[in-house]
């Protein structure tokens, strides 16, 4: 980011047996293999040392970059001209096929990396690896069956191994030149630390008062943390590093574009986009305060290359000193690839109107760190970044949370900027805001500018590629894969005067205020996340058109209904979740512990909360149909998980549960103070509830002896927590 030093990065991964990093296909290289076997190969290879770089004056450099707002630089790639041809030794093994090696050393590099001069197609048969000198790190294999790449991964340490395998009878060598090596110096995190036992290697992360994406302050917000990845590119003879979203288009084809500032590299055409890498799920599983946990960092998975779209570098904007930024400093890449579906990718929704929010975060890798969350609860305004085009920069200014008080730092640029609704409405582009200075603001780019004014061209404006038939939405939600629109129809239903209305909503990390509008439909605005086996309450309150007295009539009617099998209607047994007739007694919100049922359909369905008359004039409340009188909102919810993987087994739970399995008499008990029990229920593996229990102490017992034997759930509310046991009745 401008004027925070934006660090700029570039790593990739492969573990052991597990894929993890550029789409390939795995492997160990066959020189292990070979001697995994007992046939080591004693040959010596070729071992290539160049200069280490002056990193007193490189550092020197970095601090004055930093003062003038440049990115932030990690490595120095060193000019290299290294091929089959001219390097590396050759082996032959006993059954005719050949290995080529060679070794890369630069001194006291905590990682290298490789990059090629072209795009590099391999011969059939053929396998490429790198690894490190300890062989606990090593990258491939890449073959004929790989997409074109032009880098190979960051490897730990001061020496790269390149191996090539070319089996018997082969007559085609691969076509590749090594123009560089990137030399890293910092930045290199937990992702190297992971294959040098734990020793540490670098000291420049994220500062303590950021906020890790497990902490407490990511609930509601699990879907965009998935969409945020960060990724690295190469300028001059250096490696950056920012961060950037995926983003859904109107069309929800699963199309991966990605948004991210233009300072980041500023690339005017495809060209240079061919050697970024993206990294996704580069997070940690567990809150840590301060960045205390240690973190297995490799277990990121990655991508490389794409198609640059548009930017703002290309718009009718442009900067007249270094120190300012092309418009509203925004780039959209299309990945070169589809992104794999085990990737577990969120297209985020966006806002093109010119509001601003109230309140919403931003995600974002600073330092090149797992990724942070940052929280605000003031309105944005409209800024202006270094006499730039003016009003194209949102400001933001961060707040103190439970777990730190998330700022921003280099390597978060381009970062996504959410609303309340979980929309995008900028991306970052630089600021003040700092660990050390957490009251100054932030500035991001406006997702509105770059819809369609930084340019009249289509690679100039995001309005081409987001809504590439026209629809003319302002606002879309977000999605996972597969994507595309539901298909299910539900039956319309409305009123004819706004008297009596739903004033809130509150669900699942959403708290939705509006005003009588007889039908409306937030299905793109606000989704809500609600995983199986789990329990949220919610929260309606009402309000009576020019009223501030009166919230409700006596004999109103108010309900709500979700469609848990996706099913097109709401008449399926369990579907309503709220009912209530109010009287003079009534009291206000209205409130519902809704369970989400074991059998209910993963994905995306339908939640609808009315108010009537009552039934006098309107008759019984029913999600379908018109009404005289009242209100009809419908909101989407996205199921999400399977009952055993919402299961929670760990030893340190406070509950109990025994015997287990048992005849039929279970014994549940809380070992925590203050922590009883609220409400149990028994489910069967379809789904259904067995049995429900409600009471208010720390112990109890169930008795489930009429019942056939098998498996069963408990789905347990105590005060604090909410758990999901698996029992056993024999």
């Amino acid at each position: 980011m401008i004027s925070k030093s934006p660090l700029l990065l570039l790593i990739v991964f492969f573990l052991h047996s597990t894929l993890l990093a550029q789409i390939n296909e795995g492997g160990m290289p066959i020189s292990f293999i070979t001697q995994k076997h007992g046939k080591t190969i004693t040959e010596k290879y070729e071992v290539k040392t160049f200069t280490q770089p002056n990193i007193e004056a490189i550092e020197q450099e970095d601090l004055q970059e930093a003062e003038k707002g440049r990115p932030y630089r990690v490595a120095i790639n060193v000019p290299v001209n290294l091929n089959l041809q001219n390097s590396g030794t050759w082996t032959l093994l006993d059954n005719g096929d050949k290995i080529w090696r060679l070794g890369i050393k630069i001194p006291a590099a905590k990682a290298l990396n490789i990059y090629f001069s072209t795009q590099i197609d391999l011969p059939v048969g053929g396998k490429l690896h790198a690894y490190n000198q300890k062989h606990s790190q090593y990258v491939g294999a890449y073959t004929h069956l790989t997409d074109q790449f032009k880098a190979i991964e960051m490897i730990e340490g001061e020496l790269l191994t390149l191996e090539y395998f070319m089996p018997a009878g082969s007559q085609t060598l691969p076509d590749f030149n090594i123009e560089s090596v990137g030399y890293f110096y910092r930045g290199v995190g937990e992702r190297i630390e992971f294959f040098t036992n734990g020793r540490p290697v670098d000291s420049d992360r994220a500062d303590a008062c950021e906020v890790d994406v497990a902490c407490s302050e990511i609930l509601g917000w699990e879907s965009e943390r998935d969409a945020v990845v960060r990724y690295t590119f190469v300028t001059g003879n250096s490696t950056f590093l920012c961060s950037g979203s995926i983003i859904n288009n109107t069309a929800v084809d699963c199309t991966p574009y990605l948004l991210s500032a233009n300072h980041c590299g500023e690339p005017t055409s495809s060209s240079q986009i061919a050697d970024h890498t993206w990294y996704f799920n580069y997070q940690r599983p567990t809150c840590s305060i301060g960045n205390t946990n240690p973190y297995n960092g490799a277990q990121s998975q990655t991508m490389q290359g794409g198609i640059l779209k548009a930017s703002s570098e290309l718009g009718t904007h442009t900067t007249s000193s270094s120190s300012q930024l092309s418009g509203s400093d925004f780039v959209l890449i299309e990945l070169s690839n589809t992104i794999p579906t085990s990737y577990n990718a969120y297209y985020a929704g966006w806002n093109r109107t010119s509001s601003g929010a109230t309140s919403g975060v931003s995600i974002h890798h600073p330092a090149g760190d797992e990724k942070k969350i940052s929280t605000f609860s003031s309105t944005t305004a409209t800024a202006t970044y270094n006499s730039g085009w003016a009003g194209a920069h949102w400001e933001v200014y961060w707040d103190a949370t439970a777990n730190g008080h998330g700022v921003t730092e280099g390597g978060s640029s381009g970062s996504p900027l959410f609303n309340s609704s979980k929309e995008i409405i900028g991306h970052l582009s630089g600021g003040a805001a700092s660990c050390a200075n957490t009251s100054e603001s932030d500035l991001y780019g406006k997702f509105n500018k770059a819809w369609s004014l930084d340019g009249n061209t289509i690679n100039s404006q995001l309005k081409s590629w987001l809504d590439p038939n026209n629809t003319g939405l302002t606002s879309l939600a977000g999605t996972y894969a597969p994507c595309g629109s539901t298909s299910t129809t539900y039956c319309t239903a409305t009123s004819a005067t706004c008297d009596e209305f739903i004033r809130s909503v509150t669900l699942g990390g959403i708290a939705n205020t509006t005003n009588c509008n007889y039908y409306t439909h937030y299905w793109q605005n606000q989704p809500i996340d609600m995983a199986i086996g789990l329990s949220y309450m919610l929260q309606v309150n009402t309000a009576v058109v020019g009223d501030s007295i009166i919230y409700f009539y006596d004999g109103d009617q108010l309900a709500a209904w979700i469609d848990w099998n996706s099913d097109g209607d709401f008449d399926d047994a369990g579907e309503l979740a709220l009912s209530h007739t109010f009287t003079t007694s009534s009291s206000l919100p209205r409130q519902s512990i809704i369970s989400v049922p074991f059998n209910a359909t993963p994905g995306e369905t339908r939640m609808r909360i009315r108010i009537t008359y009552d039934t006098s004039i309107d008759g019984p409340i029913s999600p379908c149909g018109n009404s005289e009188f009242g209100e009809v909102e419908d909101y989407q919810i996205n199921i999400t998980g399977t009952p055993l993987s919402t299961l929670s087994e760990k030893e340190s739970s406070p509950l109990l549960i025994y015997p287990n399995p048992s005849s039929g008499i279970f014994n549940l008990k809380i070992n925590a103070e203050g922590n009883n029990i609220h409400q149990i229920s028994i489910y069967n593996t379809q789904g259904a509830i067995i049995k429900s229990i409600n009471t208010n102490n720390n112990s109890t017992q169930i008795d489930l002896t009429e019942l056939s034997k098998g498996v069963y759930f408990v789905h347990l509310i105590s005060a604090n927590e909410k758990y999901i046991r698996k029992i056993i009745l024999n």
